[in-house]
C-alpha cells in the first residue's frame, strides 16, 4: 500500500532481516549520493549504490592478483521478497548488481582507479594466453567534448594483473573539471574493444550533471527486439523497465555516453505496440530534484 512506501514502515522493516539494515543502507547512500526525491527513486539508488559498492571491491581484488586471485560476493538471490544483498530479486529479475558483475568478472578487463594523487589503470587478464592491444584513455566532459587523449600499445601476460598506465589524475586532464568529466578507459584490437570501463573523479554527490535526453529506437529481432539508446549529455545508469510485464534486458543501468549509441536486446513475447506503451527510461539525475 501507498502508506507502506517508507523504509521505517512496518511493511519495510518485516521484509529486512537486519534489525539495521535500512538505517545502514541510507546512512552509506547519503555518504555518495543526495536525499532521492521519492521511494521508488530511493529503491532505485540503492540498487545502484550497490552495485557501484561491489564493482569497487570485485576490481580491487582483481587487481591485486596474484596475493588474491578474484572473490566471490553474498548473495545471488532470495527465497522471499525482501529488502537485501541479493544481486537477483525473489522473482530472480537482475538487479543492478547482477549487470555490474557480469561485466566485472569478465575474464579479461580493463579497469582504472584513483591511487592517492595518481591516476592508474591495470589489466586483468584470466585467459591462459597473453594478449595484446591499445590501451585508449579518453578524458570527456558530459557534453561528449575531448579533453585528452592517450593510447599506446600493450601486452598483458596469461593469468595476471598488469599495470598498463600511471600518471598524477590533475596532470593528466589538465584544464578539465574533474566534477564534469569522466575517464573513458579501452583496451582495443584490430577497431574491436576487448574491454571498456568508465571512472568517475568525483563521487556523484559531487558531479556537476546536466539532464540528458535519452531518446531510443526499437526494432524487432529473434526473440524480441533491439532497442538503441543515444543522449545529448552524459547519462549515468539508463534503467529500463516495463513494469509488471515479463522481459529480459541484456543490459541495465548503464552510462550512455553523448553522441554514442547503444543496442541491447529486450528479449520478450511483448508485441512492439505494447512495448512502446510500458517501456519507460530514467537515468539517476532523475532520482532528485
Amino acid at each position: 500500500l501507498p502508506e507502506d512506501y517508507n523504509i521505517n514502515s512496518d511493511v519495510m522493516k518485516s521484509h529486512q532481516r537486519s534489525s539495521i539494515g535500512n538505517g545502514t543502507i541510507e546512512y552509506y547512500m547519503l555518504q555518495e549520493y543526495n536525499t532521492p526525491k521519492d521511494f521508488e527513486s530511493f529503491l532505485y539508488v540503492n540498487q545502484v549504490l550497490q552495485a557501484e559498492g561491489i564493482k569497487f571491491g570485485l576490481e580491487g581484488h582483481r587487481r591485486a592478483a596474484p596475493f588474491n586471485m578474484g572473490s566471490l560476493y553474498w548473495q545471488i538471490n532470495d527465497v522471499w521478497p525482501v529488502a537485501s544483498w541479493s544481486s537477483t530479486d525473489y522473482y530472480q529479475r537482475w538487479k543492478a548488481l547482477q549487470y555490474y558483475v557480469k561485466k566485472g568478472f569478465e575474464p579479461l578487463l580493463v579497469s582504472p582507479f584513483m591511487e592517492g594523487i595518481e591516476l592508474k589503470v591495470m589489466v586483468i587478464n584470466d585467459h591462459l594466453t597473453p594478449h595484446k592491444g591499445m590501451l585508449r584513455l579518453r578524458v570527456l566532459d558530459f557534453s561528449g567534448k575531448e579533453i585528452r587523449k592517450y593510447e599506446n600499445e600493450v601486452s598483458v601476460p596469461a593469468n595476471a594483473s598488469t599495470l598498463v598506465f600511471a600518471e598524477n589524475q590533475e596532470k593528466f586532464i589538465g584544464g578539465g573539471n574533474p566534477a564534469g568529466s569522466v575517464l573513458v578507459a579501452e583496451l582495443v584490437s584490430d577497431d574491436r574493444i576487448l574491454s571498456s570501463n568508465m571512472l568517475f573523479f568525483k563521487p556523484f554527490k559531487d558531479l556537476v550533471l546536466p539532464d540528458p535526453k535519452v531518446e531510443y529506437t526499437i526494432e524487432k529481432a529473434g526473440d524480441g527486439f533491439d532497442i538503441t539508446l543515444t543522449t545529448d549529455q552524459m547519462a549515468r545508469n539508463v534503467y529500463l523497465q516495463t513494469g509488471d510485464e515479463k522481459g529480459f534486458f541484456s543490459d541495465n543501468y548503464f552510462d550512455l555516453l553523448p553522441s554514442q549509441p547503444v543496442t541491447i536486446h529486450f528479449q520478450t513475447t511483448l508485441l512492439e505496440e505494447k512495448l512502446n506503451k510500458v517501456l519507460t527510461v530514467r537515468t539517476l539525475k532523475d532520482a532528485f530534484l
